[in-house]
């Protein structure tokens, strides 16, 4: 009998592949997961002026108090964001510009989404929008359990 047999199975040795396999893959949902965690919050104007503002998002102080938006220096203030309604979760887009799709109608399929309530913002991005002005996106802590397949 060796050393290694008389341990329990359980705690047998195990080749490393399937645990450098699994730590691969929970890093890559982690990845994932902060990718796909920013709300549009609406729009600046071509001359950074606060455009529409989405009506189910409130933008939040520091101290949890609605803030007035109307400029970057405003939007720099933003720690956190009251949604009234379920807001899309999307990859954030950061300072690169948006993509434009291709005009072909797409099957409508379940998304995720934030569900009312308040998160809190770690960032605000502002994405190129392609006819002018640019796209605010909040970049938001989400748990699981705020999370809300929605078809849009």
């Amino acid at each position: 009998m060796t050393r290694e047999s008389l341990r329990p199975k359980a705690l047998r040795r195990v080749s490393p592949t399937p645990w450098i396999l699994l730590l691969v893959l929970t890093a890559a949902a982690g990845a994932h997961a902060n990718e796909a965690s920013c709300i549009s919050a609406g729009r600046l104007d071509a001359s950074g002026r606060w455009a529409p503002q989405f009506q189910e998002v409130r933008l939040l102080d520091e101290a949890g108090r609605a803030l007035s938006a109307r400029s970057k220096t405003d939007l720099a203030r933003v720690r956190g964001v009251e949604l009234t309604q379920p807001a899309l979760l999307s990859a954030c887009a950061g300072d690169r510009g948006l993509a434009r799709g291709d005009d072909k109608a797409q099957t409508k399929s379940p998304v995720p989404a934030a569900k009312p309530g308040r998160l809190v913002v770690d960032s605000v991005g502002y994405a190129k929008l392609q006819t002018g002005g640019e796209l605010v996106e909040l970049k938001v802590q989400v748990a699981p359990d705020q999370v809300v397949m929605i078809t849009r």
